[in-house]
C-alpha cells in the first residue's frame, strides 16, 4: 500500500480540508429561494451543500469568483465588498440582459468540504446588496454594501432621572392639542420678551411653563420661543430669549403647555406617571 510522509499526509489533509466560498444571489424574490436564485461555489467541481434561507440540498455550480477583503471600521461596521466573476462564456452578461443586478441580495458562506452534512457547518461571511456592477471582457465585477446599514445610532433610554420622552410624543401620550394644553389668542401687550394676554393667559401661575408660544401674524410671525415663567397676576408669558421685534397689541398666537420632565410635573400635572420615561430610582450617593 503506497503511504505518504507525515510531511504530505499533512499537505493533502490541508488540501481535502480546505474552505471554500458559496455564494447565493437572489435575483427574484430576496426573502427565499426561487427558480431566480443562483447559487455558486468557488470551486473546480460541483458541491452540494445547502440552501441559505430554506436550508433545502442544493447543488453549488462551479465559477471562478474572488472577493475584497472584508475590512470593518473603528466601530465595527463592514464596508464595500468588491466581487470579480469570470465571464468567459457570457454567461453572466446574459442574466444582467435578464435581471437588474442592482440591489439584489447576495450571501456569501463559508464551508470546509469535509463537513457538507449539515447546514449549521457554514458562516455566513457577508449578507448585502449588489450596488454598482461593471463588465469587462472576461470578467464581471460588482460592488456590494452591508444588509445591515450603519450602527451609529443609539438604543433605549439613557440612564437619568428626568424623562426620556419628548413632551406629547408616542411615548409620553399626552396630547398637546387638548383645550387645556393649547390656547390661541391675541396679545393685548408685551415686550421683546414677554407675551400678555389678559382674555385667554388666566390660567394659575407657571401653568405655561417649559411650554413652547409660536406667534402667527404680526412682526414675529413664525418665531416661536420657549415659556420660562407664567404669571396669573399679570396674564404674562415670559420667553427664553428676546424676539426680533416688541409683541404689539393683535399679535395672534398659539402656546403649548410642556414639561419639565420631572416625575412629579409628569404625575400631579399630567396624570401620565405610567408612561414617564425616566429613572427616577436612581440610588444616589450620600
Amino acid at each position: 500500500m503506497y503511504s505518504l510522509s507525515s510531511t504530505l499526509t499533512a499537505i493533502k489533509n490541508q488540501v481535502q480540508h480546505k474552505p471554500v466560498e458559496i455564494h447565493d444571489i437572489y435575483f427574484g424574490s430576496q426573502v427565499a429561494e426561487d427558480s431566480s436564485t443562483l447559487h455558486l461555489v468557488n470551486f473546480y467541481k460541483i458541491i452540494n451543500f445547502f440552501s441559505y434561507i430554506g436550508n433545502e440540498p442544493t447543488q453549488y455550480i462551479p465559477l471562478a469568483m474572488q472577493r475584497s477583503g472584508i475590512k470593518r471600521t473603528s466601530t465595527g461596521e463592514i464596508e464595500n465588498v468588491n466581487y470579480q466573476l469570470d465571464n468567459v462564456n457570457k454567461e453572466l452578461s446574459d442574466l444582467a440582459n435578464q435581471y437588474d443586478f442592482r440591489n439584489k441580495r447576495m450571501v456569501t458562506r463559508l464551508i470546509f468540504r469535509d463537513h457538507l452534512d449539515s447546514y449549521a457547518d457554514a458562516k455566513v461571511v457577508f449578507d448585502g446588496f449588489i450596488q454598482a456592477v461593471s463588465f469587462e471582457q472576461k470578467k464581471m465585477q460588482t460592488v456590494c454594501v452591508p444588509k445591515l446599514g450603519s450602527l451609529k445610532f443609539e438604543t433605549g433610554w439613557p440612564y437619568q432621572i428626568y424623562c426620556n420622552a419628548r413632551f406629547g410624543d408616542a411615548y409620553c401620550t399626552v396630547d398637546k392639542t387638548l383645550p387645556a394644553n393649547k390656547k390661541t389668542g391675541t396679545a393685548t401687550g408685551g415686550t421683546h420678551s414677554t407675551l400678555i394676554d389678559s382674555t385667554i393667559l388666566t390660567q394659575a401661575d407657571d401653568y405655561w411653563n417649559n411650554g413652547i408660544v409660536v406667534f402667527t401674524s404680526g412682526d414675529n410671525n413664525g418665531l416661536f420661543r420657549k415659556v420660562v415663567d407664567f404669571s396669573n397676576t399679570a396674564c404674562m408669558a415670559t420667553l427664553d430669549y428676546d424676539l426680533d421685534h416688541n409683541v404689539a397689541v393683535g399679535d395672534t398666537y398659539t402656546i403649548y403647555r410642556g414639561c419639565n420632565k420631572t416625575l412629579s410635573r409628569c404625575k400631579n400635572t399630567y396624570s401620565n406617571d405610567a408612561n414617564f420615561h425616566g429613572f427616577h430610582s436612581i440610588p444616589l450617593q450620600d
